[in-house]
């Protein structure tokens, strides 16, 4: 703006000069026009600049936008009067932020609107995982001339997300068939007896020896014969995948790789397994065992993530029935550690680092994965 001022104190300035050295009704008339300028180029273009509408908005199913790292999506901004009369150019502010990252960058824009609708095309791009937010921070509408500006209102319209997911890579991955009996389980067998009696398994004939308390009356009268109620045998076959992000942003993508690739082929083998992570108010815990169940959770847990550290392990509202642990960090912490050792004295721990492991660890699997070999370090992992 500052710019135009200048060009048009310059043009005042010829007009006055042949204004003052040509005395005559056309020199006069000339510098008359060029103050008339601004006031008449503000008048024409105030209608316009009042009632021009900015919308910003990336193509999606479902009016949400979901994206692969490094790939590029179209970020277009409509901008529209519902004014006949001209107006002039407009400048916009965008700020993009990825929530997860915490990487903001600001690009300014400035194209002319009319009252026909004008879509504006922006590439939108990001290297790494998260919610990444777009918004209109700031809008000027300017006049003809450019020379004076009023800001835009800027509603809800001005703002949309897109979710950038993280990577399924193709690593070589094994299943651990089989449960194992566990007093606090909270799934039962379906092929074995125990000793919950809390839970029916199932009735059988009387045999010599057997409680009175188990049989079944009212069936036994029905039936002709003596029949005992057995008890379920609780057992622990679920897998949580815990997930630590409070390291730097490379770990912590790479992070949400690798639990993308694990929680992936687990739900493709319809295993249940738990997504475990830090919400900001705690410790979030997510149920998943179909694909259609596990890919909304990792896109749900973008939103609620926070790179925090992990609450006290020891007092958090963990599942039961934990037959396999698998503990994503940058660097494991042994205290942490020894709070899942306590309170999981009977599952199998495996914890998945990106940086070099202290000692202390005893008793869990320790797996080291680089950043950019993911799928060649998780090769041959047993779930």
């Amino acid at each position: 703006m500052l710019k135009n001022w200048l060009w048009y104190l310059f043009l005042l300035l010829c007009t006055g000069a042949f204004f003052v050295c040509f005395n005559g009704y056309l020199s006069m008339y000339v510098f008359l026009l060029s103050l008339l300028l601004p006031p008449v180029s503000l008048l024409v273009s105030l209608p316009g600049m009042l009632r021009l509408r900015l919308v910003l908005e990336i193509p999606g199913e479902a009016g949400r936008a979901r994206m692969a790292k490094s790939m590029s999506v179209s970020l277009r901004l409509h901008a529209a009067t519902r004014c006949v009369l001209p107006t002039g150019r407009v400048r916009v502010t965008l700020f993009v932020e990825n929530r997860f990252t915490g990487e903001t960058r600001r690009e300014r824009l400035e194209f002319s609107s009319g009252r026909q609708a004008l879509t504006l095309a922006h590439s939108l791009s990001s290297n790494t995982c998260g919610l990444v937010t777009c918004q209109l921070k700031r809008a000027w509408a300017y006049d003809l001339l450019g020379l004076f500006f009023l800001p835009v209102r800027l509603g809800e319209e001005a703002q949309c997300q897109a979710t950038v997911l993280p990577t399924v890579h193709d690593a070589q991955l094994t299943l651990e068939t089989g449960a194992a009996p566990q007093a606090e389980g909270e799934r039962y067998s379906l092929y074995k007896p125990g000793g919950d009696p809390s839970e029916l398994f199932g009735l059988r004939e009387y045999r010599p020896g057997d409680r009175l308390s188990r049989i079944d009356w009212k069936l036994s009268q029905k039936s002709r014969g003596l029949l005992v109620r057995q008890a379920s045998l609780p057992i622990t076959d679920q897998v949580v995948l815990l997930t630590d992000l409070s390291g730097g942003g490379a770990e912590a993508d790479g992070a949400m790789d690798v639990l993308a690739t694990l929680s992936d082929y687990l739900a493709y083998q319809e295993v249940g397994h738990v997504l475990a992570f830090s919400s900001g108010e705690g410790l979030a815990c997510t149920q998943a065992q179909t694909p259609e169940e596990a890919r909304p959770a990792i896109e749900a847990m973008l939103g609620l993530v926070s790179r925090n550290p992990l609450p006290d392990l020891s007092v958090a509202a963990l599942p039961e029935g934990v037959a396999h642990l698998i503990y994503i960090c940058s660097q494991p912490d042994p205290a942490r550690l020894g709070q899942l050792r306590e309170r999981y004295p009977h599952a199998r721990l495996t914890v998945l680092h990106f940086l070099r492991a202290e000692g202390g660890l005893q008793g869990a699997q320790l797996v080291r994965v680089r950043l950019g070999h993911i799928a060649e370090d998780l090769n041959g992992l047993a779930l």
